[in-house]
C-alpha cells in the first residue's frame, strides 16, 4: 500500500513539473516575457515604422491575444478581436505606403512647375 501512495505522489509532482516556475520566476514575469516575445514577432512581421496608434493598438490586441479566457467563447471573441485590431493596423500601413509620393525626381517643385510652364514646355 505504501508503495502505491509513493508512484501516486510521483504521478501528481510528475504532473505539475510542467506548470511550476523557476526561482525568482512568476506568473506575471513570465506572462509580460510572453507579451514581450509575441510584440517582437508582429512587428518583425509587419516590418514597417509604426506610428505611435499602431503601436498601441498592437499591445490592445497582444493583451487581448495572450489573456485567459474564461470560456470558450470569450477565447474566440478575445481571438477574432486580436485579429481584427492586426488586420487594421496591417491594412493602414499599406494605406500610407500606396500614398507615399514617389522618391527622387518624380516630384516637381511648385517653382520648378512654373518656370516649365512660363517657357511653353509641356
Amino acid at each position: 500500500m505504501a508503495k502505491m501512495s509513493a508512484s501516486g505522489l510521483a504521478k501528481r509532482m510528475a504532473n505539475l513539473e510542467p506548470h511550476r516556475f523557476q526561482p525568482g520566476e512568476n506568473f506575471h514575469i513570465r506572462k509580460s516575457a510572453e507579451r514581450a516575445r509575441l510584440e517582437s514577432e508582429i512587428i518583425a512581421e509587419l516590418g514597417a515604422d509604426l506610428t505611435a496608434s499602431d503601436r498601441l493598438e498592437l499591445r490592445h490586441a497582444i493583451e487581448l491575444l495572450t489573456r485567459r479566457p474564461r470560456d470558450h467563447v470569450d477565447a474566440v471573441r478575445c481571438s477574432n478581436a486580436g485579429s481584427r485590431i492586426i488586420a487594421k493596423v496591417r491594412a493602414r500601413i499599406k494605406q500610407r505606403e500606396a500614398n507615399k509620393p514617389p522618391p527622387g525626381d518624380a516630384v516637381e517643385t511648385a517653382r520648378a512647375m512654373l518656370d516649365r510652364l512660363e517657357r511653353g514646355d509641356p
